[in-house]
């Protein structure tokens, strides 16, 4: 075919659960209350594409659900949720990610089957060990591919995961060429790596990144870090680093720095985008960031410099200093807002968090 082209629309992570410092009054309690309206001034943007995508940090899943018990509910979505955020536009949920595992296998594999049940298109699932099942989208007869992988470590499971959790870097390469083999249109990937709570990736990061868009990904799309990190265009190329949070419950005002990008690709062109400042509000509900706000989330996305960090160990030191001044924000947004959690979530918060300072854990 002599041109084709392709527009999608993506955003970083999409949590439908409350996180553990936010239960009761988090993305779950906040989907329960709000719905739709949570999305609403924003939902015009997401719908300009042949393909809307995230990464779906929470199972929608109640398959063992003790609403009472902290570890139960949190990080733990509504199956209904789902039909908000596929009203809103997206068709593509990617589900690669250190969360998947947290509440089972079987309640990983019920969220599966819930996405897929509401419609959405599925990305991140291994049909057998090692290769991932890509979604294919084909649009005037050229099929484009899309692939989700994860390379954060494994909490909450012991053994084989049935996500697409990437260790071997030559591997992954090997699986990108075969994907790329055997796709005619644009080949593109949700990734889920880096360290949380620093402003740029490290230098494995910056080096896959580069190895994939020479292996032959067109777009790179990163999650996991929570911020906005810097955009690069590489030889024909383009690394989104991190997206950042879309639907999320985190209240560091870094955190709450969102974006839209929307990709507009042709063939034998450079994939070219566009920018869409979000701000997360304290409610966490979406608003199009303007000002200041929109001037901060542009100049974090900035092309240039990529990251700062000569060595992996400069990068991870870094991350255990950040990750350590981050606690006492944590306890006094926790302390400030008592009045939000259940006396039984209130006591459990407090049990835990005193338990791992004594263990270290």
């Amino acid at each position: 075919m002599e041109h084709y082209s392709l527009r999608v629309t993506a955003v970083g992570d999409i949590s439908l659960g409350d996180h553990p410092v936010c239960v009761g009054h988090g993305m779950r309690s906040t989907f329960e209350k709000k719905g739709a309206a949570i999305i609403r001034e924003v939902e015009h943007v997401l719908k300009d594409a042949d393909v809307t995508l995230g990464n779906l940090e929470t199972v929608a899943s109640d398959k063992g659900l003790k609403r009472g018990l902290l570890t139960s509910f949190e990080m733990r979505g509504a199956p209904s949720s789902l039909s908000y955020i596929k009203r809103a536009g997206f068709n593509l949920l990617g589900v690669a990610n250190n969360h998947a595992m947290q509440h089972g296998e079987e309640a990983f594999l019920e969220s599966v089957a819930n996405v897929r049940e509401k419609g959405f298109g599925l990305m991140g699932v291994d049909e057998t060990p090692g290769k991932t099942a890509p979604y294919r989208f084909t649009k005037n007869g050229v099929e484009h591919t899309f692939f989700a992988v994860s390379l954060r470590p494994e909490e909450w499971h012991d053994g084989q995961v049935p996500y697409s959790k990437r260790d071997n870097f030559d591997s992954l390469l090997r699986e990108v060429k075969e994907l790329k083999e055997n796709t005619e249109g644009f080949l593109i990937c949700s990734i889920h790596w880096g360290l949380e709570l620093l402003d740029y990736p490290g230098p494995e990061e910056i080096e896959l990144g580069r190895a994939m868009v020479d292996a032959g990904v067109d777009v790179i799309l990163g999650h996991h870090s929570h911020l906005l990190w810097p955009v690069e265009r590489y030889r024909n190329g383009l690394i989104f680093y991190s997206l950042g949070n879309f639907l999320f419950d985190l209240w560091a005002p870094e955190t709450k720095l969102s974006v839209i990008v929307n990709l507009d690709l042709h063939k034998d062109r450079n994939p070219d985008y566009t920018l869409t400042p979000v701000v997360i509000k304290d409610d966490f509900t979406l608003q199009l960031a303007d000002g200041k706000a929109a001037d901060k989330i542009r100049a974090r996305m900035r092309e240039g410099q990529v990251s700062p960090f000569k060595t992996a160990e400069e990068y991870k030191s870094t991350y255990r200093a950040a990750f350590k001044a981050t606690r006492p924000v944590k306890y006094k947004y926790f302390l400030k807002n008592f009045y939000k959690y259940s006396p039984s979530i209130f006591v459990q918060s407090l049990l835990r968090t005193f338990i791992r300072r004594v263990t270290g854990n």
